[in-house]
């Protein structure tokens, strides 16, 4: 596997985690944490677009 896909998989990796503990808090209803979590989301993908 090349470097550019191991990045691309530890990528991958970090968004699934995420998105875990998104669904988590959703289903706990604590939409506080959740809206951290998603601007967590949108910060990391920004950070990534731009490099």
């Amino acid at each position: 596997m090349n470097e550019e896909m191991a990045v691309f998989k530890g990528y991958l990796r970090s968004l699934m985690r995420q998105l875990k503990a998104l669904k988590e808090a959703l289903d706990k209803k604590n939409y506080e944490q959740a809206g951290r979590l998603v601007d967590e989301l949108i910060e990391d993908t920004q950070k990534n677009i731009e490099d």
